[in-house]
């Protein structure tokens, strides 16, 4: 069983006791089986507080695997890490010869004629033998000027035991035979796609490899060849690490079932209403995660012979400078009722369960009850006010010492356990406190703590998100490990401010990983970055991109018909994919008139029209329906005449800051461009605009759009409306929203538009609202109207 060790900072060396005299606690503690309490001993009560990690987020189960998959290749150019935000990319072995000291690469033979399936190469003289840099992406495979077959023949090994696919080659050389210790794992003929067989291997194990190209163009072929793990499992959740790694095994019964312990009790006292309370278990807590109680209760459960009873209040992202704030460090917003407020929950919580134990804790017998000890995890919410950091440990003295008088137990002992984010590389934001939950038990700086107060170090209880369930860092990626090992330390340390000896557990060897690992990898330069974007290309163009374009079928079928947000997420998708690779030929590009070229005739207006009372300062209320001034009521019309109607004549973009001709925000060039300087002042709050346009007749393997440009941020783009020809085109009456701020607003030009350019020019127009910004008191908007495509990728939809 693997067990790691904390370090615990005791206050001071703990006196002589007669429960010294008790056996220590063991490191692997035993399954509770049917042990129940002394009834007729006091129940001992234990307070646990905090914020949302003391509440528990260790999953019980659903791990989900870091990396979905992860991609290998033996390219020397190729940069490990991750790929499409859930892929793995590392790196596996190729040699010549099945020994330790064999050479890098593998063996190519070059037979004369074309492939023959009845032939068997292994008794024909080839015409010439060489080596290549199987894997490697920019390697070329030899060829002969006459028709020949290529066989290349390596040992391949994995970082990971697993199961895997194999994949030969780069678009002509995809077309080959595969064969892995004598098996066949992959075939695609020439036309045809591949047939792919799952095979299991064992890490550092070295398999032969046989490849048979089926092609031979005479310019050459890659040598590429790449693998993927498909089957990472999840780790870091309850179930995982009991039944799979061995953790914990008191957790788990003879039949492999959650154990319940028959002495602890469990109450949850501040998140739940009043019938969550049970005997200890697995599923205490929320029946989806656990916490600290946990382990915390397997520790004090074998301590006592009495009942215990384990009190949680807890709540997530609550801060000991405001929300648990105790009385002895005074009031800093006296008028505000949220101050403190979270410190007299927990104390109400307390007071309330021991004035029910009766009803509580199923076979109570009267024997009273002894309120034994306070545990403390929280830190995460009181770095973000320096103040607060500041005077942390002061205010954590104040609560030790104010829960204490609270239930008239002066020397309550207390164990504080401290924060422990990404380990032992803590981010500096979190250094102050995590010195000040350590400075509590210093028993120099405070010696009336001497023998009653704790402070466990939980650093090295943090793991790795490739370790654990997911990645949420402030809930340490949700490990149940974690949640289990600060459970056990702080129950140890508890233990010994009673007096008895508790087995320290074991360190892990993160702290000497962390000293080692002090400097970040040198980054990549400009000419790596485009070597590993061409070792990448065979598993984008092979792998991943067709398995996107299949996943996603229906929603890239719509974003070439009738668009939504959906739709537009999958095309960008496949874009990112290619972009990855160095390969931009499918980006959205101009298309006709430069945005800032366009000129147009305009009009602006104040309505007549007032906007509800109070919305007129509202960031989502400028749009309603106005009244355009007289004369222009077909101002959006290809047959209105805005010369004679006095418009004026400007080049986009048009805005207005506070009044101002100035750039709206900080985008500069892509779907946005706020940030571009503007050509015209938009004066009054209704913007018209329109104009006549060269735009080249559309192209089939295209995709067309037109873009609002400067309405893509939260907060903007209501009332915004685009007309082509005439005819409504794009309108949105709501401001962007959050789910939708930082995208292209505007709409993919539909097979249903596409006559309206056949005569190479077409008539826009377009209005928007002058807009207010409460946060920032900024009055205006920004706009420009214009035209991108993008060549269609291979698509087989």
């Amino acid at each position: 069983m693997k067990y790691h060790l904390s370090i615990i900072a005791f206050a001071s060396i703990i006196a002589a006791s007669p429960l010294l005299a008790s056996a220590p606690i063991p490191l692997h503690l035993p399954r509770p089986d049917d042990r129940t309490g002394d009834p007729e001993k006091p129940v001992q009560v234990y307070i646990l507080a905090g914020q949302s990690n003391m509440v528990g987020m260790g999953d019980i189960t659903g791990a989900r695997p870091y990396r979905r998959t992860v991609f290998l290749s033996a390219d020397p150019t190729l940069l490990t890490g991750t790929i499409a935000d859930d892929h793995g990319l590392e790196r596996h072995g190729v040699y010549q010869e099945d020994h330790a000291n064999a050479p890098k690469g593998a063996v190519v033979s070059l037979y004369e004629g074309a492939y023959d399936p009845s032939t068997d190469y292994m008794q024909v003289d080839p015409v010439k033998d060489t080596e290549v840099a199987l894997g490697t992406v920019a390697e070329m495979l030899p060829t002969l000027d006459i028709p020949h077959t290529i066989i290349v023949r390596a040992f391949i090994d994995v970082p990971t035991s697993g199961t895997y696919t194999i994949h030969p080659g780069y678009e002509d050389s995809t077309y080959a035979i595969a064969v892995l210790s004598g098996e066949e794992v992959y075939r695609k003929k020439p036309g045809g796609q591949p047939k792919i067989t799952r095979v299991t291997l064992e890490a550092n194990q070295r398999y032969p490899l046989t490849i048979t190209y089926l092609k031979h163009p005479q310019d050459g072929m890659s040598a590429a060849f790449w693998m993927r793990q498909v089957d990472i499992p999840g780790r870091g959740d309850l179930e995982t690490i009991t039944q799979v790694d061995g953790l914990f095994p008191y957790l788990l019964d003879e039949d492999g079932n959650w154990t319940v312990r028959k002495d602890v009790y469990f109450k949850e006292a501040r998140l739940a209403s009043g019938d969550r309370h049970s005997w200890l278990s697995p599923l205490s807590n929320s029946g989806r995660s656990v916490g600290p109680e946990l382990g915390f209760g397997h520790v004090l459960g074998y301590h006592h012979d009495a009942q215990v009873l384990l009190i949680k209040t807890a709540q997530g992202n609550r801060s000991l400078g405001f929300d648990f704030r105790p009385p002895s460090s005074g009031r800093l917003q006296p008028d505000d009722e949220n101050e403190g407020h979270e410190y007299r929950l927990m104390i109400q919580g307390v007071r309330d369960t021991l004035e029910q134990i009766a009803e509580i804790i199923p076979d109570y017998q009267g024997q009273g009850y002894e309120i034994a000890g306070f545990a403390w995890w929280q830190g995460h919410a009181d770095r973000f006010d320096a103040d607060m950091v500041e005077t942390y440990e002061e205010n954590l003295v104040h609560l030790i010492n104010d829960v204490r008088a609270e239930f008239e137990v002066p020397d309550l002992p207390a164990v504080i356990a401290t924060i422990g984010f990404n380990g032992y590389n803590l981010q500096p934001q979190f250094q102050g406190i995590f010195d000040a939950q350590l400075a509590v038990a210093d028993p120099e700086r405070h010696p009336a703590f001497a023998g009653n107060v704790a402070s466990v170090d939980t650093r090295d209880f943090a793991r790795e998100v490739e370790e654990s369930p997911r990645p949420e860092g402030h809930h340490y990626h949700r490990n149940a490990e974690t949640y289990m090992l600060v459970g056990e330390a702080i129950g140890r340390a508890m233990v010994g401010l009673h007096g008895r000896e508790a087995e320290p557990i074991p360190l892990s060897g993160r702290k000497e990983q962390a000293q080692t690992q002090t400097e970040a990898p040198a980054e990549p330069t400009e000419e790596e970055r485009a070597a590993g974007q061409v070792a990448l290309q065979p598993i984008v163009r092979h792998g991943l991109a067709p398995e996107f374009i299949d996943q996603n079928r229906d929603a890239l079928a719509r974003a070439f018909e009738d668009p939504d947000s959906a739709a537009e997420a999958a095309l960008n998708g496949l874009i990112a994919l290619y972009n990855t690779v160095g390969i931009h030929d499918y980006d959205w590009q101009p298309y006709g008139p430069d945005r800032t070229e366009m000129e147009w005739y305009y009009h602006s207006f104040d309505p007549v029209e007032q906007p509800e009372p109070g919305t007129e300062r509202a960031r989502l209320g400028r749009y309603r329906e106005v009244t355009y001034p007289d004369g222009m009521e077909n101002w959006n019309q290809p047959d209105f005449d805005p010369q004679a109607a006095g418009w004026e004549r400007g080049l986009a973009p048009f805005a207005s800051l506070n009044g101002e001709r100035k750039a709206w925000g900080n985008c500069k060039g892509g779907f946005c461009g706020c940030g571009e300087e503007p050509n015209t002042l938009w004066e009054h709050e209704v913007l018209l605009k329109q104009g006549t346009f060269a735009i080249p007749p559309l192209e089939e393997g295209y995709i067309y759009r037109i873009l609002i440009g400067g309405m893509s941020h939260v907060g903007a783009g209501d009332g915004t409306r685009v007309y082509l020809n005439g005819d409504a085109f794009y309108a949105r009456q709501t401001a962007v929203d959050r789910r939708r701020g930082g995208r292209p607003i505007g709409s993919v030009i539909g097979n249903e538009w596409w006559s309206a350019f056949e005569e190479g020019e077409v008539h826009l127009a377009a209005t928007s609202f002058l807009k207010y910004y409460p946060r920032t008191s900024n009055y205006g908007n920004y706009i420009t109207v214009f035209f991108q495509r993008m060549k269609l990728p291979p698509l087989d939809l």
